[in-house]
C-alpha cells in the first residue's frame, strides 16, 4: 500500500524555498524591479478582466435591445413557448454600470441614488491600498493563496486582539454562508498574562521575540502555513497602529497598578481629518487603578486579572481589533463623531448603517479589497449588522425604559384610587416600528387578513428564490470567487429581480389586472433570500384556467428546450425519501412537503387546500428524466415537479413556485406563513426580567450574511399595496411617573376619539364605519384630527368627498391580553347565541350577568340595532331613568309596560295594557324584550309581565313564548323595600321568584 502523502501546509514548499532563496540573493534594486514587473503583470491581467467584463455587459444588453416587442398583458395565461421572455427589455435589470457622481459607486439602474452615500451626504476616506503581500494572498492564484483563502477565518483568529463571542450556526451538510444566533460580543483581556500562563489574543504581540510569537500562533491551529504566518506577523508589527500603540503604552506604564485607556471618540486637539484615522499614542491615557473612565472607553490592565472587558460596539477600534487582516493599518471604524457633509460639514451624524453601506460598495476604478476576504467577509458583515441592530435596540431600551402604556380607563381608575403608577401598564420594549419585530410581523399578518375581508381569498401564492447562477451575479464575481463569497452581489441582484417580478405581475399584468398584493423576504437556512408573494386579481382565476397558468409537469425538450432546462434544474423537489433519507425535508422518515405527489390525468380542485395539479404518468404521455443521486441513477417523473408558471420560470430562470389559492380554509395559514418573518430559536427564559422583549428578540433570532447585507443596504423586507391604515380600538395613553396625573385628566386625542368628534359635525362621516375612515379621510398627526382627502375619485352624490383604495384595520386584541381577548370571545358567543334564539322564534328567558364595564350595554345595543335593522320590533326598558338613557329607544319599565305602582295591592296584578291597544300589538309582535338593570326591580314586576304576556299572546308558555333578555348585576343595588330587613330584600330579588327556574344564565 503506498505511503500517504504528507501535507505541506505548515511546511515550506519547494517553490516557496526557491522564491525565498532568489529574494535573499537579490539586491534591493533587483527586488524593486521584480515587484514592479509583478504590478505591471497584475495591471495587464486586470485590464483584460475589465475588458471581458465590459464585453459581458454588452452581451447582456444586446438581447434586450434586439428583442421583439411582446405584449405581456395576460401573457402567463396565453404562454407561447416560441418567445424568449427573459430578454424582454421590461424585465431585464441590466448591468451594474451606473456610476454615482458623488462617491463613484457602481449601481444598477433601478437602485436608489442614496444607496451608497445618501446622495453625497456621506463622505468617507477610502481604504488604503492592500500591500503586495495581502494582495497576492487574496487573489487565489497560487497554492499558498488558495490555502490562505480557504482558511482565512483561522488566520484572522491567529492575529485578532479580541475574542469573538457568538453562537455560530453550522447546518448539516454544505454551509455556504456564515450564520449566528443571538448577540455578538468582543472581549479583550490584559496586556500581559499571569506568571506561567499562556499568552492569548493581544498578549501574543508582546512575547519576547518573533519566533516565540510564531510558535504560539501555530499552536492555535497546526494546519497554518508558517511562512504565511511569519509574513503576516511582520506586516502587522510594521504597519498596524494599534500594535505599536499598545507596545508603547506598555513600555510607558510605571507599574502594574496603572491602566491603559483608549478613548472611544477622542482625536488629538488641533489635528485635521487625515486620509486615514488611526489611534496615536496621544489618544491613549495611562491612569491609576480606581480612577473613573467612560463606559465606552477600552481599559487595559498590565497583568491578567481574570476579567475580560467587553468592547463597546461604537468604539472606533472595534473593527480593527477583531479583524486585523482586513484593517492592517489599524484604521478607525465607525464612531459617533463622523458627520455628514452637504457642501460642508453639518451637525448631522452618519449612522452606522450608512457607514457600512458606504464601505461595502463596488466602486469605479477602485479595488475594495474587503470584498476579497470570502468567509471572513461574511463574518464581518454579520458582525457589523449586529452592531447596527444593537445600537438601535439600545436606543429603544434607554429611551423607553420608564415609559408605561395603558388603556385610559385603567389609568384613570388607578389615579382615582391613589394606586401606584409603577404597578400600572407594561414596559413598551420592542414596538412595531422596529423592522422585523414580532409585533410588526403580527400586524402584517392582520393586514393580509384585511385584504381577505375586503377582496376575498388571494388568487396566487408565489415563492420566488434567488438563483446564485444568474448571469448578473456571475459577471460581477472576481476571479476564483463563487456566489457564496459575495453576498453583497446576490442581495443587490435579488432586490432588482424581485422588483422586476412585481412589475411583471402588477404593472405589466401577466396574470391580468391586480387588485392588491403583498410580499415578505425571508432567508433560507443556506443563506439565500426568497420572497413569499400573495396576489389578488380583479378577475378571479376560473378552475378551467389553472392548467393554462400553473404546470406541474416536465416540459417538452423539443418544443421548449429553455423551459425544460429551467424546470429540470430548479423545479425538481429533493430528491428525498428512501433514496436520500438525509434530505432536509425528511421528518420522521417522511417528506414534510408530501413528495412524491400522486399522478393524475386532470387537475382536481375538490379538496380543501391546494388543488391536485395535473401530473401525467409516462403511460399517459407524461415525461421523465434520469438524474444522479448519491452516485446512482434515479428516474424523476412528474410526481417530483414543484408547480410553476411557465412564463415566470422561463423569464427569471430560477425556482419560482406558483400555487393557486382555492380554499378559504387555507387562507389564514397562508397569510400567517407569508408574514411569519425569518427563523427564530425557541428558548426558555428564567430571569427576573423575563418580559424584556428586546433581549428575547436578540437572543432568539438568527442572522445570516445575506440578511445582514440586505439590512445594511436598507432593503425592505415587506411590501404591500394598497396601504392599510391601523386604527386604534381604544384610547392608549403613554405616561411616566411625572405626567401620570395630567394624562389621566386630559388624555391625548386618538383616531378613535377623533372619529367620535368628526361624526358630530360631518354628515358624510356619520354614514361610515370606523374602519372605512382612511378611504375618505387622512389623519393629521399634528392636529390629531381627520381631514377629507384632496385627491382621489369623487364619491357619487358627494362631489366634495374623495375616495382612494386605502384600507383601514382596527388593531386586533392579542390572546396574551387575557381580559380583553376572552371578553371579546365571550361577548361574541353570547351575541351569537341570543341572535340564534331570536331567529328560532321559540322564546325564552335569558339573564345576562356580568360586572359593570364588561360590555353588557354594548351587547344589548348591538342586538337592538341588528333586530331593528331588519325592520323588526325590539323593545328596551330599564328599571331607572338614568339606565334608560344608555340604550337607544329605551324607557323605564313602569312607563312602557304600565306596571302597577303598588305591586302588593292584589295577589296577581297585571300590566295596565288593553288587549286591543297599540302597546299590546307592539308587545305581541316584538322579537325581543330587553330589561336592563332588572336586578333593581321587585320580583313581582317580572311576574306581572309574565301574566300579561301570556294573556296578550294567548299562550300558556313562560311569557307567552316571547323572548325576554334580562341584564344586571346582583353585586350592585338590590330592590329597595322601605323599613325592611335583609331577609325582606333577598325575598324581593328576582332569584326568589318562581320564574327564576326558567332563566338561562349568560355570563361573560
Amino acid at each position: 500500500m503506498p505511503r500517504a502523502r504528507r501535507s505541506n501546509l505548515s511546511r515550506l514548499s519547494r517553490n516557496t524555498i526557491r522564491c525565498r532563496n532568489t529574494k535573499n540573493q537579490s539586491t534591493a534594486r533587483q527586488q524593486e524591479v521584480a515587484r514592479e514587473e509583478q504590478r505591471e503583470a497584475r495591471r495587464q491581467t486586470e485590464g483584460v478582466a475589465l475588458r471581458n467584463r465590459r464585453a459581458q455587459q454588452t452581451d447582456l444588453r444586446r438581447p434586450s435591445r434586439n428583442a421583439p416587442s411582446v405584449d405581456l398583458d395576460r401573457a402567463a395565461i396565453q404562454y407561447c413557448c416560441s418567445i424568449d421572455y427573459s430578454t424582454h427589455p421590461l424585465v431585464q435589470i441590466g448591468p451594474m454600470e451606473a456610476v454615482c457622481g458623488h462617491c463613484g459607486a457602481l449601481k444598477f439602474a433601478g437602485e436608489s441614488p442614496g444607496l451608497c452615500c445618501l446622495g453625497g451626504k456621506v463622505k468617507l476616506s477610502l481604504l488604503p491600498p492592500a500591500p503586495d503581500l495581502l494582495n497576492s494572498l487574496l487573489r487565489g492564484e497560487t497554492p499558498e493563496s488558495r490555502h490562505f483563502l480557504s482558511n482565512i477565518q483561522r488566520y484572522n483568529t491567529c492575529f485578532q486582539m479580541t475574542s469573538f463571542g457568538a453562537d455560530i450556526i453550522v447546518e448539516r451538510g454544505f454551509n455556504p454562508t456564515f450564520k449566528i444566533q443571538g448577540q455578538i460580543h468582543h472581549r479583550i483581556g490584559s496586556l500581559q498574562p499571569l506568571e506561567d500562563a499562556g499568552h492569548k489574543f493581544l498578549q501574543i504581540y508582546f512575547m519576547k521575540n518573533m519566533e516565540e510569537q510564531l510558535d504560539r500562533r501555530q499552536t492555535i491551529n497546526k494546519t497554518m502555513n508558517r511562512e504565511i504566518l511569519q509574513d503576516l506577523q511582520q506586516l502587522l508589527h510594521e504597519h498596524h497602529a494599534l500594535v505599536r500603540l499598545f507596545q508603547t503604552a506598555l513600555d510607558r506604564m510605571p507599574s502594574d497598578d496603572y491602566k491603559v485607556v483608549i478613548r472611544a471618540d477622542k482625536r488629538p486637539a488641533g489635528s485635521h481629518e487625515r486620509q486615514f484615522n488611526a489611534p496615536t499614542i496621544d489618544e491613549v491615557a495611562i491612569v491609576i487603578v480606581g480612577e473613573n473612565v467612560k463606559t465606552r472607553d477600552i481599559v487595559l490592565t498590565c497583568r491578567d486579572t481574570g476579567q475580560l472587558q467587553r468592547i463597546c460596539e461604537t468604539h472606533r477600534s472595534y473593527d480593527a481589533l477583531q479583524y486585523p487582516l482586513m484593517f492592517w493599518q489599524g484604521d478607525d471604524g465607525y464612531h459617533f463623531n463622523i458627520k455628514m457633509v452637504n457642501g460642508e460639514e453639518t451637525i448631522k451624524k452618519v449612522s452606522s448603517m450608512n457607514y457600512y453601506a458606504y464601505r461595502l460598495m463596488i466602486r469605479h476604478n477602485t479595488d475594495n479589497y474587503l470584498l476579497r476576504f470570502r468567509r471572513l467577509f461574511q463574518q464581518y458583515c454579520v458582525d457589523m449588522y449586529v452592531k447596527i441592530e444593537t445600537e438601535r435596540l439600545n436606543f429603544i431600551r434607554l429611551n423607553q425604559a420608564k415609559l408605561r402604556s395603558e388603556e385610559y380607563i385603567h389609568l384613570r381608575d388607578a389615579i382615582s384610587t391613589e394606586g401606584d403608577v409603577n404597578n400600572v401598564g407594561r414596559l413598551t420594549i420592542l414596538p412595531a416600528t422596529y423592522i422585523g419585530s414580532p409585533r410588526l410581523m403580527h400586524e402584517y399578518a392582520q393586514d393580509a387578513m384585511t385584504y381577505v375581508r375586503h377582496y376575498g381569498r388571494p388568487d396566487l401564492f408565489i415563492t420566488f428564490t434567488c438563483n446564485p447562477k444568474w448571469i448578473e451575479i456571475v459577471q460581477l464575481l472576481l476571479p476564483g470567487q463563487t456566489s457564496s463569497d459575495r453576498h453583497d452581489i446576490t442581495a443587490r441582484v435579488f432586490k432588482q429581480k424581485i422588483l422586476s417580478l412585481m412589475n411583471c405581475i402588477v404593472k405589466y399584468r401577466v396574470f391580468g389586472a391586480t387588485r392588491c398584493w403583498m410580499y415578505s423576504i425571508e432567508w433560507q437556512k443556506r443563506g439565500l433570500p426568497h420572497a413569499h408573494i400573495l396576489i389578488w386579481l380583479i378577475e378571479k382565476i376560473r378552475p378551467d384556467q389553472i392548467d393554462d397558468i400553473i404546470c406541474a409537469e416536465i416540459p417538452d425538450p423539443e418544443t421548449d428546450p429553455d423551459l425544460h432546462d429551467v424546470v429540470t434544474t430548479n423545479m425538481i423537489h429533493g430528491t428525498c425519501g428512501a433514496i436520500n433519507p438525509q434530505s432536509p425535508c425528511m421528518v420522521d422518515g417522511k417528506c414534510s412537503k408530501r413528495y412524491p405527489r400522486n399522478l393524475t390525468v386532470e387537475t382536481i380542485t375538490g379538496n380543501d387546500g391546494y388543488p391536485l395539479y395535473r401530473r401525467r404518468s409516462p403511460n399517459d404521455n407524461g415525461r421523465n428524466i434520469i438524474t444522479r443521486v448519491k452516485g446512482n441513477d434515479f428516474v424523476v417523473d412528474n410526481a417530483w415537479i414543484v408547480p410553476y408558471s411557465p412564463l415566470l420560470s422561463k423569464t427569471f430562470k430560477t425556482h419560482c413556485n406558483v400555487e393557486y389559492c382555492k380554499s378559504v380554509k387555507s387562507i389564514k395559514y397562508i397569510c400567517k406563513y407569508v408574514t411569519k418573518g425569518s427563523d427564530m430559536a425557541v428558548f426558555g427564559v428564567k430571569t427576573p426580567n423575563a418580559n424584556n422583549e428586546i433581549t428575547n428578540y436578540q437572543i432568539g433570532r438568527y442572522v445570516s450574511c445575506n440578511e445582514a447585507i440586505w439590512r445594511i443596504f436598507s432593503c425592505s423586507i415587506h411590501e404591500r399595496h394598497p396601504a392599510v391604515v391601523h386604527l386604534e380600538n381604544g384610547q392608549r395613553v403613554y405616561f411616566n411617573a411625572s405626567n401620570v396625573a395630567q394624562r389621566a385628566e386630559t388624555p391625548p386625542a386618538t383616531t378613535l376619539t377623533s372619529f367620535f368628534s368628526i361624526c358630530q359635525s360631518d354628515l358624510f362621516a356619520q354614514t361610515l364605519l370606523y374602519s372605512d375612515m382612511p378611504k375618505y379621510y387622512t389623519w393629521n398627526v399634528s392636529s390629531k384630527r381627520f381631514q377629507r382627502r384632496k385627491q382621489g375619485d369623487a364619491v357619487p352624490d358627494h362631489p366634495d368627498v374623495r375616495s382612494t383604495d386605502v384600507l383601514g384595520r382596527i388593531y386586533t386584541v392579542h390572546p396574551k391580553n387575557d381580559e380583553c381577548f376572552y371578553l371579546r370571545l365571550l361577548l361574541k358567543e353570547v351575541y351569537d347565541g341570543l341572535m340564534k334564539a331570536i331567529d328560532d322564534g321559540n322564546g325564552g328567558l335569558f339573564f345576562l350577568d356580568a360586572p359593570g364595564g364588561t360590555g353588557k350595554t354594548f351587547l344589548m345595543s348591538l342586538i337592538l340595532a341588528t333586530v331593528r335593522a331588519r325592520s323588526e320590533i325590539a323593545v328596551a326598558v330599564a328599571s331607572s331613568g338614568i339606565a334608560a338613557t344608555l340604550l337607544e329607544g329605551c324607557r323605564t319599565a313602569h312607563s312602557t309596560l304600565k306596571l302597577p305602582l303598588n305591586l302588593q295591592v292584589t295577589e296577581e296584578p297585571t300590566c295596565n295594557i288593553a288587549k286591543q291597544s297599540a302597546m299590546a300589538k307592539v308587545l305581541i309582535a316584538s322579537k325581543i324584550i330587553i330589561w336592563d338593570e332588572c336586578t333593581m326591580a321587585h320580583k313581582r314586576a317580572l311576574e306581572v309581565l309574565n301574566r300579561t304576556m301570556k294573556d296578550l299572546r294567548n299562550d300558556t308558555r313562560c311569557f307567552g313564548g316571547a323572548m325576554i333578555l334580562l341584564s344586571g348585576d346582583f353585586r350592585q343595588t338590590l330592590p329597595v323595600i322601605p323599613r325592611s330587613t335583609v331577609a325582606d330584600e333577598i325575598n324581593a330579588c328576582l332569584k326568589s321568584s318562581t320564574l327564576w327556574r326558567f332563566v338561562k344564565k349568560l355570563s361573560n
